[in-house]
């Protein structure tokens, strides 16, 4: 019989997509078996690199560590597994659209795993950048619902006066034949259809700032994970997070904890961790947390207080300060909480997530 991943490998230079093949070995480690020359030159590893070795011998731990994890989840689930991830190459950050499908043989046990990898760094850049245009245009949206809000509910008053004294001249009025009753009708049935725009223009007001609803699950270890081997592919720090599932905008999550993982990495000793509750606030709300080794802030209040000040000013970029903006535009906040590890910093915010699943620290 005709070993199935070998016709794979014969073909896969001719598939139009980034496409790679592994072996599944009995102790249930991972051997690339090949990768195609679109896969190749995305990377910047060649075939010959890569060919019939451990996945932990030439990629950097931490990198390997998230990619046979997916895997290892392949061969689980028996099925196709279909994910997003974001990693490091010599040729970049590249964001791939990743599906996995086993290979089983004759005694039905997974040999081996085919890859196809659409490659979505365009795309999630376009995400990035549609979401700091949407903090700017949320703010402008508010802005201009309060307004109409305003003048709505200032028409209603003089609207309801309108037609309660319309009802009152109408009370025992004696028609004369010369058309009054007639007009005094007309002037309440005109205030009563006014009334009602004025309800549709507060209700479009209302309507017009809220979000359409780009929620949805989030494997929040995998991407920790993932986030992890683009910045410190090398294991250099000691790293912890929560093995839980939030509802939640992914984009906005991405931004945000990239960006706080980026700035305790920079300043970190040896150690970050990185915690998640449900808010206090809100079942609509978690508080994640990311606590660093490093020489924590002289002035926590001072710094915080910059941070706020240079959000409001700073208009591009998602540096720290940006990131405190789309944290406000979310309906969550960011502050600066006592050290978890001393002396260390915990920078902290409340995002508009959901937990589905609860914390299990991994």
């Amino acid at each position: 019989m005709t070993d199935i991943r070998l016709q794979f490998e014969q073909l896969m230079d001719h598939l139009q997509v980034p496409a790679f093949i592994l072996d599944v070995e009995t102790d249930g480690s991972f051997i690339f078996r090949g990768v195609n020359a679109l896969l190749a030159s995305a990377i910047g590893m060649s075939n010959n690199q890569l060919k019939a070795q451990n996945v932990y011998d030439v990629l950097p731990k931490r990198f390997a560590d998230t990619v046979t994890a997916n895997y290892a989840r392949c061969v689980e689930l028996r099925a196709a597994h279909k994910y997003e991830e974001v990693l490091g190459f010599e040729t970049g950050e590249i964001w791939w659209l990743t599906t996995l499908s086993p290979l089983f043989d004759h005694e039905d046990r997974v040999i081996g795993i085919v890859g196809l990898a659409e490659n979505i760094t365009e795309y999630k850049h376009r995400q990035f950048e549609a979401l700091e245009s949407l903090v700017e245009m949320q703010k402008l949206s508010e802005k201009v619902s309060a307004f109409t809000g305003l003048a709505a509910h200032d028409l209603r008053g003089p609207l309801r006066q309108i037609r309660l004294v319309t009802e009152i001249a109408e009370d025992g009025f004696i028609d004369q034949g010369d058309g009054k009753k007639e007009l005094l009708t007309m002037i309440k049935d005109v205030a009563a259809r006014a009334l009602e725009k004025v309800d549709e223009v507060l209700l479009h007001a209302q309507s017009f700032i809220d979000e359409t609803d780009n929620t949805s699950e989030v494997d929040f270890a995998h991407l920790c994970a993932d986030l992890m081997a683009l910045l410190d592919p090398m294991s250099r720090f000691e790293v912890s997070y929560p093995a839980l599932t939030l509802k939640t905008e992914p984009v906005a999550l991405q931004l945000v904890l990239r960006n706080l993982m980026d700035n305790a990495l920079k300043h970190a000793t040896s150690r970050v961790e990185i915690e998640v509750e449900r808010s206090k606030e809100s079942d609509e709300l978690v508080e994640i947390r990311v606590s660093d080794d490093g020489p924590g802030f002289a002035d926590p209040k001072t710094a915080l207080e910059q941070i706020k000040d240079l959000a409001s000013n700073n208009k591009r970029g998602f540096g720290l300060s940006t990131v405190a903006r789309l944290v406000a535009s979310r309906g969550g906040h960011l502050w600066i909480g006592e050290p978890k590890l001393h002396p260390g910093a915990t920078i902290c915010w409340t995002a508009n997530a959901r937990l589905l699943i609860s914390p299990d620290a991994s």
